[in-house]
């Protein structure tokens, strides 16, 4: 097996690995973002890495995967009365054009028909369809009911999952599509009102990432460099007879 070409995807995987740290550290102070990591082909059997290298000894990408850490982030206080936190688990449904899609990311609004949206403007699934409401300060209950003067107006459709981490991939925006599982509704969620769930990105955990990834894309390179300086001595010598 050619070293270099091995050496070439111990870089890919260092690229997307930074790609996925440098997000998650972007979105450090985004409500309800969930931080990624990269499991890499490359931690599996040696038999199926090799086999992602062609016959040439290029090294073909590998099929790294990106993981989304569902744990919950720590509410934060902001008053706003369409900001709701989720306590446990579940999520919120959001209708979007290319179908369903699923957030934590609790910070709403209302669009110009009235209709609770997200903040991509998406419409929030409400339980009976979408929720449409006559002012933006409701009364929201701790399973998601929602209240004006008194009269229950609708309820905000909050799902799960058997297997989240499997289940969901991200999209962009906080939001996550399902790609296996249907989604169950949660019979009794538990939301707070004028609360918003933090990121659960841990900066300095994500900075020992960064750091730790870069002197590794360093490493390989100066391996990656030195196989090719070899490479180069050995034409030349043979170039010689």
């Amino acid at each position: 097996m050619d070293p270099i070409a091995l050496t070439a995807i111990s870089l890919q995987t260092d690229m997307q690995r930074l790609n996925v740290i440098a997000n998650n550290a972007a979105n450090a102070l985004t409500p309800g973002f969930k931080r990624e990591f990269l499991a890499a082909a490359g931690q599996l059997d040696w038999q199926s890495a090799l086999a992602l290298v062609d016959n040439a000894g290029a090294a073909a990408p590998f099929p790294n995967r990106i993981i989304t850490d569902n744990s919950p982030g720590a509410p934060r206080q902001t008053a706003g009365p369409l900001d709701l936190a989720l306590l446990g688990e579940g999520f919120f449904e959001v209708q979007t054009p290319n179908g369903p899609a699923f957030t934590r990311q609790g910070s709403f609004h209302l669009d110009a028909q009235g209709r609770l949206v997200s903040q991509g403007g998406y419409p929030i699934a409400g339980i009976g369809g979408d929720i449409v409401l006559g002012s933006p300060n409701p009364t929201i209950d701790r399973e998601g009911k929602i209240f004006e003067q008194g009269k229950q107006v609708g309820q905000i459709k909050v799902v799960t999952f058997d297997s989240a981490s499997s289940s969901l991939v991200g999209i962009g925006g906080g939001l996550l599509a399902a790609s296996q599982q249907q989604p169950q509704s949660l019979a009794h969620p538990r939301i707070a009102q004028g609360q918003l769930e933090s990121s659960n990105v841990d900066s300095n955990r994500e900075m020992v990432n960064l750091l730790e990834t870069y002197r590794h894309f360093e490493s390989a390179s100066r391996v990656l460099q030195a196989y090719d300086d070899i490479r180069d001595k050995t034409f030349r010598s043979l170039g010689q007879f």
